[in-house]
Formats: structure tokens, sequence, C-alpha cells
């Protein structure tokens, strides 16, 4: 991501909110089932979709997925031959306020995870989102990120002090050392976050720091994964390095974060202790709204998302699972998991592979696929309905026509 400076974040367009609103005619619960009629079901489970399918949906819940009418009264919605997949998840999101979170929901994303904002800004959403309301997301939380020295970081992330105070003492400490990773482990887990981060190399988008760089040594990594293993929570690594990425996966960590410049021995270990690659790829592109310092380091960028590509390739060829996330903010503008979607099929999976990395895969990754990922009774009402078939054409998901989250309708564009 590339994340500003500021704790404060500008708000996202106002034509979107007001494009939202204007499209969502409801965002209470009705109490009856809500029927979709004639529409085509892509469960990223099956390899071939289900035509003409009725879907009803109840408190929340997927209820039925079937061929015919459903024998009940509730609001039905003739689709018209549309297509449905399940609500999309992002692996790899920085979302710090309500409006971006939003622009995540139209784009059809139900469900992202956080890997680090200020303040604890993905824990406020994750309970607006419990509470029922229908224009937030499901957000996974992971609050600060574990750093071998928090003070020296860019951007600044000195409100972990303010958050918590008891922490102040690592201020003056040249590293946290393995005592230091468990409280920042602990201090996150206080705030009930759902996921731990940890560094393990250092930042790739500023001039300051090297991504081939170490941040956490060894002893920190292992303090940092065994005290959120003991406490249950997963742990996503922020790596690029061989060593980096060797290190984080031997300390246990479920997630490697971008990864871009491991070779194959590595991908190796990571298929091995069954680790998941969250590569990132589409935030090393430049694009002409891209600022001026991201312009400074394009040798870098350019560098990291080739050799990314390449990592992305063996990782299919080995069987590493390779999951979807677009290291975005989701402000005005910024990249969108359907952008990684599209840069994933072009390293070579297959449109449907791109797909489950932001599906089916991704709940796996995330231990949510209980409940998130699929289109079958039982499941969560995420759904994201599109005219065209986004298997046979990816650039179909820049439009979805129909957003559900929870069983309620957040966005509502007829195309008939």
């Amino acid at each position: 991501m590339k994340m500003k400076n500021e704790n404060t974040v500008p708000a996202t367009s106002v034509i979107l909110l007001l494009l939202v609103l204007v499209s969502s005619p409801t965002f209470s619960q009705d109490s009856r089932p809500l029927i979709l009629e004639h529409v085509n079901v892509i469960n990223p489970l099956n390899d071939e979709p289900l035509l003409d399918q009725t879907i009803v949906l109840h408190a929340g819940k997927i209820q039925s997925i079937s061929s015919g009418p459903a024998p009940m009264q509730g609001e039905r919605m003739d689709l018209q031959g549309a297509w449905a997949l399940p609500g999309l998840i992002d692996a790899h999101v920085h979302v710090m306020n309500i409006a971006a979170a939003r622009r995540m929901l139209s784009l059809g994303i139900s469900t992202g995870r956080s890997l680090f904002t200020w303040n604890y800004a993905d824990v406020g959403l994750r309970a607006l989102h419990r509470r029922g309301d229908a224009d937030i997301p499901t957000i996974l939380a992971a609050g600060y990120p574990v750093l071998a020295n928090p003070v020296r970081f860019k951007p600044d992330i000195s409100a972990i002090f303010l958050d918590h105070p008891a922490l102040d003492d690592l201020r003056s400490l040249d590293r946290i050392g393995p005592d230091g990773a468990r409280r920042i482990v602990r201090a996150n887990a206080d705030r009930q976050v759902d996921w731990i981060k940890v560094f393990a190399n250092e930042r790739a988008g500023i001039p300051e720091t090297d991504p081939r760089t170490r941040n956490l040594n060894n002893e920190e990594l292992r303090a940092a994964v065994e005290e959120a293993t003991r406490l249950g929570l997963p742990v996503a690594a922020h790596a690029y390095s061989d060593e980096g990425v060797s290190a984080a996966v031997n300390a246990g960590v479920r997630t490697v974060e971008h990864g871009s410049l491991i070779t194959e021995p590595t991908l190796k270990l990571m298929r091995d202790h069954g680790t998941y690659l969250v590569p990132t790829l589409y935030g090393f592109n430049l694009t002409p709204d891209s600022p001026p310092e991201d312009r400074a380091l394009q040798p870098r960028l350019e560098m990291l998302l080739k050799s990314g590509r390449q990592a992305v390739t063996t990782a299919r060829r080995l069987g590493v699972p390779i999951v979807a996330g677009a290291d975005s903010g989701y402000e005005d503008k910024e990249p969108t998991i359907i952008d990684e979607i599209i840069q994933l099929a072009s390293t070579g999976l297959s449109n449907l592979e791109a797909i489950r990395s932001a599906t089916s895969l991704s709940a796996e990754c995330l231990r949510i696929s209980s409940a998130k990922g699929a289109l079958k009774p039982g499941m969560d009402a995420d759904l994201v309905v599109y005219k065209g078939n986004p298997v046979k054409d990816l650039v179909v998901l820049r439009e979805p026509i129909l957003v559900i989250n929870g069983g309620k309708v957040f966005l509502h564009k007829s195309p008939f």
C-alpha cells in the first residue's frame, strides 16, 4: 500500500457515495425472504456454473439454491440471466474510514482482512458491520503491526503509544526484542483483533528502506508468532526476500504478504508448511495518478513487479496457494481487488483460479470458509451479481449490478 504519513485520510468521492445511496433503496433487514430468480450461479468450489437458478436468502443466510420457482412468499427479483458470485474477499486492505469501506462494498467486495490501521479503525469498522450496518463489509482486524522499532517506521505509527501507554518504554529502545514483540501482540489482542501482522523485511514503498533488509530478527519473529499462536491468532508476515520469508515460515506464520523476491527453494518451503502467498502484484504498478514519491521508486517497483510475477508463476506450478490482496486503502482511484484478480490471471492463473483467489481460497486462508467464499445453503448471504459471465471476461467484475451484504441489498443497478 502507498501509505500516507498523515493519520487522517481524505474522504472518498462524494459522487460515488451519492451513487450508492441513490441506487440502494433499503438498508434494513426485511423479515421476508429475498428471492433471486433466473440467475446463473458461479460457485467457485465447482468448475461449472448452475444455470437459471433461484436463490432464496433469509435471515442473513443463503437458504436454498435450486432450479424452478421458490414456493414461498417474499420479495422477488428477476435477474434475467445475470451471473452471481459470492461476495469478493480482499485479503490485504488498509481501510481507514467509512467512505473507503463503502467503496469496497460498492465494488462487490464484502469481506476484507485489514493489515494495519491507526487507532484501531479496523476494529471500529468491524463493530459497525457486526451491529448490522449494511453499508460496511465484514472486516477482519489486525490493529498495529509488530516492528523492530516502531519509532523509526514510516508512516508514523506513534499512535500505538497513545492507544497503549503501557508500551511507551519501547520508544527508547533500539529494538523491541522478543519481550517487546510479545507485548505488542498482547496489546493488539486486548483490542480483540483477528490477526497479527509482523514485519520480517523492511518496506518497499519508501526510498529510505530496502525491502531486502530484515526488520524483525529471528528471535523477535518467533516470539511474536508464539505469543499470537498462544492467544489463538493467525499471523501474516510482510516479507520480500528469501531470508525474510523463510524466517517467517519457519516461525509459523499463516500468510506471506508480497514475497516478491523469493525463489523456488523458499516457495517449496512455503508449500511444505502450508503457507499462503498473498503477492499484492498490482500494488507495484504505476498509473497516471501515482504520486511523485512513487514515481521516484519506479525502477524498484518495476523490479518487484517482474520478480513477483515470476514468483506467482512458480508458486502455481509448485502448488503454493495464491490469495488475492490489493494492498489498498480503497480511497478514490486507489487499486482494488479486481485489479489484482486480473493481474494474477495475467501470470498464468486461469480466470476461475483468479476468482477463487478472491473467494473460496481466500476464505479458506482466512479461516472463514464456513461462512464466506462460496454460494451454497447455510453460507452468509454475501452476493455480487453481474450482467455478464466474469469467468469468461474478468473485466465484467468492474461493473456489479447488485451487491447484497449479509442478506441486505446495498447496491442495485438495473441493466435491463
